[in-house]
């Protein structure tokens, strides 16, 4: 009985890593950023840091919640509403060839169609759409923008020993079904989806890792053909 239970253990392990390593899709889309110099800043809030502390970057990454009464994005990561509207952001950028990710935090059915008319008039007036990359969950709503012209991001579940079993699987649903322009995820489930879809543009942020400490954690990830974009919360950009 006792080697059956380990038998059995070791079938299941062996399975498990069959799934682990295993491509499931090795579709891709065109990559907007193609660049050697893949460190984007992280959660850039303010302007001024964008024109003086991080233009060593070719790109940040910004929260932005859209107020659907004021007919406003605000740039923010929680909390109130504070007036600074993505549109004054973007004006004030000295460097206009500087790639902006937005983590658009609220997108929803009731407000998909009012941001989608409200970036138009922000492109309207002059900001460069080839130059925005907006990321949610809701990859159903992020289709509308991207039928827009706008390049997308489909922001991934964490990894999980179980849920993700099945939920890779509804993602390569999705990627199939939608083709957005790349998926977005947490560096710990880099290596997973890197495995799961070795040739799709994947992009990830590195929350918790610290300048000088973790640089060749960031170095290692840098050099996955895949991963194009990697936010860090460092003021410099060491690879270049």
């Amino acid at each position: 009985m006792y080697k059956k239970i380990i038998s059995f253990i070791l079938v299941i392990i062996f399975i498990y890593l069959l799934f682990y390593f295993i491509p499931i899709y090795k579709g891709n889309s065109k990559a907007i950023f193609n660049n050697y110099q893949k460190l984007w800043a992280h959660r850039v809030l303010d302007v001024n840091d964008a024109n003086n502390k991080f233009v060593n970057f070719k790109g940040i990454e910004i929260d932005v919640f859209f107020e659907i009464e004021k007919n406003v994005f605000d740039v923010r990561h929680h909390g109130k509403y504070r007036g600074n509207t993505l549109l004054n952001f973007l004006r004030n950028i000295n460097d206009k060839e500087l790639f902006i990710w937005i983590d658009l935090k609220n997108l929803n059915n009731k407000n998909v169609l009012a941001i989608r008319d409200r970036l138009s008039v922000i492109i309207d007036s002059g900001v460069n759409k080839e130059h925005l990359l907006i990321e949610s969950k809701n990859i159903e709503l992020l289709e509308v923008l991207q039928n827009e012209g706008f390049y997308v991001s489909y922001w991934l579940p964490n990894f999980n020993l179980i849920k993700s079993t099945y939920e890779v699987f509804q993602v390569k649903n999705d990627l199939i079904k939608y083709k957005p322009n790349a998926i977005s995820c947490s560096y710990h489930n880099v290596d997973f989806y890197s495995r799961k879809f070795p040739k799709y543009n994947l992009h990830c942020w590195t929350n918790g890792l610290e300048e000088g400490r973790d640089n060749l954690k960031v170095f290692k990830i840098s050099l996955r053909d895949n991963v194009k974009v990697i936010l860090v919360d460092f003021e410099n950009n060491f690879i270049q």
